[in-house]
């Protein structure tokens, strides 16, 4: 038999070893029937000759001795209670046969068959339990044996002196272990045992001891075993719960997938594409744009009707992975807008500049051909890319959209294979201007340092953008009006430009101390106001501080002369930009009306120096003449193109400002530009860089 311990030591206080060794084995039976590892049953340590050994002995003997007295006093008030059961019981077999007793509040199980009927006591005890209910996993005969064993060790611990309610209470967890664990056999249980270790009528103090001791055996099993099933259904709902969050999540991950992500593709839908726009929409820094390049794949129609849905399929999958390759960029969202139309979605976009160079290599990357799996043949694509350039304040997500498809239908009208959304087209009638411009494609744009000689640090940055032309090649914003003479294209074209450099230079530095930025600007070719407004609006739109923006104008032979040109400048000026003339002293010009004229700075050209040493001592005077000069009249100077050791040397002590180019730094990407700022020392030159 095992040997459970019962909640303390022998009532007479006189083995606590044992005591230490019952506590531990009920401690482990409990964690056993509650899925733990059983702690390891050590021996009490030895009492040792040393003071902490023997504080520690008296207080064990100190806690024995209070377990003993409190099991004590438990056993008495359950005498107390056996003995008033006991008599209940005896009273209601002498009036069986007189009325009917009082509804009892639960259902009782049968009372056991008399142990004179030639049943023995362990059969008897067997059949109560299976009156109540219980089931045991041992055979019949097998059951009643071992009953029978704990009837008699019963009997012999009510004979024993002192009474061994230690084995009673042992018993009391074993009649448990057995399968007796029915509530509802706990009455019929002590019927037999009180029958059994009754003397007649008659319940002597020992056997009253002794059946207290094993009902809270049987109480304390019971409770334990209640416990533990309570415990394995709390860990059973914790488990539910948790494979019910983990199927909840995966369901909806699932629904999700299906209603934000296109299922041939793996792309986001286009109800992903219209909540990515909304979110942009809301809370959005007031300069910062978002872009739109929505791609009609032509001949995928004919590829379906040749070749079924699969193949459309196919081709499908083939343009995502290519706009894949081409958009890895965290800030690009890729989506199927529709049956045969993509879109790709800039969150942070750069300006049209950047828009227009992300249209150029979508249109480039699908005119390759599709091939088509098990036939050997290969599917023409026909690609037209809309792009929309938006600020996030106010963005109204199905008007971008809309616009996006109206910039695919002048894209196909045109021969580039992309078009940027014009809310107002050019009229096809119109002549020369409108033609002439047609297919231009925005390259990227770069930025140069532009260095104060004083400290050999970075002041300012010169940006500059390119056009390319099928025909005409590479131009520039000033060339492009000179051939079109179209004043709003060249008008739109310069928006963008100066919006573009005001937004990358905040990006940079917020603040008002940081570095400027310079850019060259037809403003005779667009005329005012409207070269004063599209200023003012980018200005606002980006919040760049207007000391900050150099506005580059051509020498003062390109500026009409008389009140006009004193309105715009005056304009200009007015908005708080720095106003400099550029390529001063290469064409005819008038100091008096230099003097005049609402600028801040010259800017002149390094051709004007010579590439002979011999002559660098009298291009240094020029240079420091012309310092002066500016100096005299409240103006900056700065020379751009320098791009040698020579030439930088011959600016050294002339009162020349600022310097530009290749021997303080080549142009460079926007993304480079943070690099560069953060140099602490002055800027080196550029190993085996010449002018170009």
């Amino acid at each position: 038999m095992a040997e459970p311990a019962r909640p303390g030591g022998a009532p007479d206080g006189d083995d606590p070893v044992l005591t230490h060794a019952m506590m531990i084995a009920a401690l482990n039976q409990i964690l056993g029937e509650c899925g733990y590892d059983p702690v390891p049953d050590e021996e009490p340590p030895a009492t040792g000759d040393n003071a902490a050994d023997r504080l520690i002995e008296d207080a064990r003997q100190r806690a024995d001795g209070i377990v003993a007295a409190a099991l004590e006093t438990a056993l008495r008030y359950t005498d107390a209670a056996l003995d008033q059961a006991a008599r209940t019981v005896q009273s209601a077999r002498r009036t069986l046969a007189g009325a009917p007793p009082a509804p009892a509040p639960v259902e009782l199980a049968p009372m056991p068959a008399a142990t004179d009927l030639g049943r023995t006591v362990g059969e008897t005890w067997l059949a109560a339990a299976t009156a109540a209910g219980v089931y045991l996993p041992v055979a019949g005969p097998v059951a009643a044996q071992t009953l029978g064993v704990y009837a008699a060790c019963l009997h012999d611990a009510a004979h024993a002196t002192p009474a061994d309610v230690d084995a009673a209470y042992r018993i009391g967890l074993e009649v448990v272990a057995l399968g007796i664990g029915r509530p509802e056999a706990l009455p019929a249980t002590m019927a037999v045992v009180l029958d059994h270790l009754a003397d007649g009528d008659e319940l002597r103090p020992p056997a009253r001891q002794v059946a207290g001791a094993f009902a809270a055996g049987f109480a304390a099993a019971l409770q334990a075993r209640t416990l533990a099933q309570q415990e394995s259904l709390h860990r059973a709902t914790q488990r539910a719960a948790r494979e019910f969050q983990l199927a909840l999540h995966d369901s909806e991950a699932r629904y999700r997938r299906l209603a934000f992500y296109d299922p041939v593709t793996g792309l986001a839908s286009k109800s992903r594409l219209v909540q990515r726009l909304q979110q942009a929409g809301h809370g959005g820094h007031p300069g910062r744009h978002v872009g739109v390049c929505l791609i009609d794949l032509g001949g995928h129609a004919a590829v379906c009707e040749q070749f079924g849905a699969d193949g459309g399929d196919h081709v499908l999958a083939e343009v995502a992975r290519r706009l894949q390759v081409l958009a890895r960029h965290p800030d690009y969202l890729l989506a199927r807008h529709g049956g045969q139309t993509f879109a790709v979605l800039v969150q942070d976009s750069g300006g049209i500049a950047h828009l227009a160079e992300l249209a150029e290599r979508i249109t480039a990357a699908l005119r390759e051909p599709a091939s088509l799996p098990g036939t050997g043949l290969t599917a023409d694509l026909d690609a037209h890319v809309g792009v929309v350039d938006v600020p996030t304040e106010g963005l109204d997500a199905g008007r971008v959209l809309v616009d996006a498809e109206i910039a695919v239908r002048q894209a196909r009208a045109g021969s580039s294979g992309w078009a940027l959304y014009d809310p107002q087209p050019a009229d096809p009638v119109r002549g020369g201007g409108a033609t002439a411009v047609a297919g231009l494609v925005t390259g990227p744009p770069t930025y140069q340092p532009i260095v104060k000689l004083s400290s050999g640090r970075i002041a300012g940055l010169h940006t500059r953008m390119a056009w390319r032309h099928p025909h005409l090649g590479t131009l520039d914003l000033g060339r492009i009006g000179q051939l079109t003479g179209d004043r709003e294209t060249t008008m739109r074209l310069a928006g963008s430009l100066v919006d573009q450099a005001c937004r990358q230079a905040m990006q940079w530095d917020g603040g008002k101390k940081g570095p400027f930025v310079g850019l060259d600007l037809p403003v005779h070719q667009i005329g005012y106001p409207d070269a004063v407004e599209l200023v003012r609006e980018a200005l606002a739109g980006s919040g760049l501080p207007p000391k900050r923006l150099h506005l580059h104008l051509s020498g003062i032979d390109a500026v009409p002369a008389g009140a006009h040109s004193h309105t715009v400048l005056a304009a200009l000026a007015a908005l708080g930009v720095r106003i400099v003339l550029d390529d001063f002293g290469t064409g005819p010009s008038s100091l008096a009306y230099l003097r005049d004229l609402p600028v801040h700075g010259l800017r002149t050209p390094a051709s004007l120096l010579h590439d002979n040493p011999a002559s660098a001592e009298a291009d240094r005077d020029l240079v420091a003449g012309m310092a002066r000069m500016a100096h005299a009249l409240g103006l900056t100077l700065t020379v751009h193109g320098v791009d040698d050791e020579l030439r930088a040397a011959t600016l050294v002590g002339t009162g020349c400002d600022g310097a530009q180019g290749l021997r303080y730094g080549a142009p460079t990407t926007p993304h480079q530009v943070p690099a560069l700022l953060r140099r602490t020392g002055k800027l080196v030159p550029v190993p085996g860089r010449v002018a170009s």
